[in-house]
């Protein structure tokens, strides 16, 4: 099967299980899946004490849309991540940089998330950002 190349505007409703790999405005969606993301570590213990997880990844624990899925993957249009190695510090999908109006496309009124944007880890702060899909 070919890729399914989304572009908007477009507002995707309902259950909706999308068979081929899937593109917003010819970037990857991202779906819920670990090690998806880096961030800067949370430093704890503080220093002058190395942080407990150096280089921690990030994974994206689930989406606010539950309905619209990539193969058995639900696709991403905000929602919670985890930060580390054992997922430990918590934070949340910021809402899409690279899916954005005139041609936004969206999952039951949220645009959704691809490759290359961003979440905030709440401890530290710090911004993770997206390398890859999950697809």
């Amino acid at each position: 099967m070919g890729d399914l190349k989304l572009t908007g505007p477009l507002n995707l409703m309902g259950n909706l299980t999308l068979k081929d790999k899937v593109f917003v405005n010819n970037v990857e969606a991202l779906v819920e899946g670990n090690n998806l993301g880096t961030a800067p570590p949370v430093i704890l213990p503080p220093p002058p004490a190395s942080p407990s997880d150096p280089a921690p990844p990030v994974s994206i624990l689930a989406s606010f849309n539950k309905t619209i899925k990539a193969g058995t993957k639900c696709i991403v249009a905000q929602g919670v991540v985890m930060q580390g190695s054992v997922p430990t510090w918590p934070g949340m999908m910021l809402p899409s940089q690279g899916n954005t109006s005139p041609s936004l496309v969206s999952a039951n009124g949220l645009p959704i998330n691809v490759v290359g944007d961003q979440a905030v880890i709440f401890p530290s702060g710090g911004s993770a950002s997206f390398t890859q899909s999950g697809q």
